[in-house]
């Protein structure tokens, strides 16, 4: 089954009441991203540093394909423009929803906070590049301090990998295709997205000269 195939939605804020309320530390997060640990002195990717207790990683990526399921629009699939992510990140702070955490969408946890937050405005030259990412313009990152023991001892084991969050939104029926997401501007690609491209379009002129 692929669910490109199904009916579209993209995510909005509406109403007063719309947006990201908390976040979630999940096993699998739906933007399909893992979180990494910061080392104290520099940034390894697979360390785990005991004094500060951080992690980091996208809260939300723009134009991402999400595939959903309920009772009563059966599967389906949604996403947020990078308008509304920003949006939805300056309203989180405004609220103060910082501390709002939990763990797999169900128990609240106390001492975890969201510490750095912003908005990638370019995808090469972005601060979440040196913690081992590359991710599209737009995307809301975040940092967490786990003061939680409990907490941070799941995330060392690897019970809890990425982020997710917890809101409501209102659903609006998008003429946009599956295939049209998740395309980049040429200044927000990786240098080896860069050379891919590159060689597509060489091999593109090569083939079209030859037939």
């Amino acid at each position: 089954m692929n669910t490109e195939d199904f009916e579209l939605f993209e995510l909005i804020l509406e109403d007063e009441g719309d947006g990201v309320f908390a976040n979630s530390f999940v096993e699998a997060g739906a933007i399909e991203r893992d979180f990494v640990f910061f080392n104290k002195q520099k940034v390894e990717f697979q360390s785990v540093d005991d004094e500060k207790r951080l992690v980091a990683g996208p809260l939300l990526i723009p134009n991402k394909r999400i595939p959903r399921m309920d009772e009563n629009m059966g599967i389906y699939n949604v996403f947020f423009t990078p308008e509304t992510i920003e949006t939805i990140a300056r309203k989180f702070m405004k609220n103060k929803y910082n501390s709002e955490v939990t763990v797999e969408h169900e128990n609240k946890v106390s001492d975890v906070y969201l510490t750095e937050s912003w908005i990638i405005e370019q995808s090469s030259k972005d601060k979440s590049n040196l913690y081992g990412f590359t991710l599209p313009k737009g995307t809301w990152f975040g940092v967490y301090k786990c003061d939680n023991d409990q907490v941070w001892s799941d995330v060392k084991a690897g019970k809890y990998k990425g982020f997710s969050i917890e809101g409501i939104f209102e659903h609006k029926a998008s003429t946009l295709k599956n295939s049209q997401l998740f395309t980049k501007n040429i200044e927000d690609l990786t240098e080896n997205e860069s050379e891919v491209l590159l060689s597509y379009i060489k091999n593109s002129i090569f083939n079209d000269k030859f037939r």
